[in-house]
């Protein structure tokens, strides 16, 4: 089996959860569908046109590899070669990478208590993207300030959620 044929495969069940998605919300409210199906439909757009291109360019012309994101190939002989560097030490402790991960979403969850979504939303994402040098500190600042409005607007403005909720916000009068 090719790896074109594999990753189209992957991508086919990937649009099945969207469709599934949109079949399934349609027994719900107005209110309930309103983020599920637009999501689920963004979803299906870009599977498809990620289906569209990954099949209209040349075999070693792909740069995004679908089975090596969604699943892990160090059982295969072939990523086993001896001319590959070694991973890191930190890899190999037993709270690795799982580690970091778990600690990211304790610290984003006891924000979001604290001190209410909107700010935490605001916060994490600057200080992740800052920390992990995805961004420089102003882009950093400004793709999370970005970020932020558009969580407010689907949510409060849009939906009508309330997202002041935390526990300091009386306390503090917030």
């Amino acid at each position: 089996m090719s790896r074109r044929l594999q990753e189209n495969i992957v991508l086919c069940f990937v649009l099945l959860i969207f469709v599934a998605t949109i079949v399934a919300c349609l027994d719900y409210g107005p209110r309930a569908r309103l983020v599920p199906i637009p999501i689920a439909s963004l979803g299906i757009i870009l599977a498809l046109a990620q289906l569209v291109w990954q099949n209209l360019r040349p075999a070693d012309e792909l740069q995004v590899d679908v089975l090596e994101f969604l699943t892990s190939r160090a059982d295969r002989p072939a990523d086993k070669s001896e001319d590959k560097p070694k991973k890191p030490a930190e890899d190999e402790s037993p709270w690795g990478r799982e580690g970091i991960a778990v600690g990211f979403v304790a610290l984003l969850t006891a924000m979001i208590l604290l001190i209410g979504p909107i700010p935490s939303i605001f916060l994490f994402s600057a200080g992740y993207m800052i920390v992990r040098r995805q961004y420089s500190w102003p882009m950093g600042i400004a793709v999370a300030a970005v970020f932020t409005a558009i969580v407010y607007l689907l949510f409060a403005v849009l939906l009508g959620v309330q997202v002041d909720r935390s526990i300091l916000g009386p306390m503090l009068d917030i």
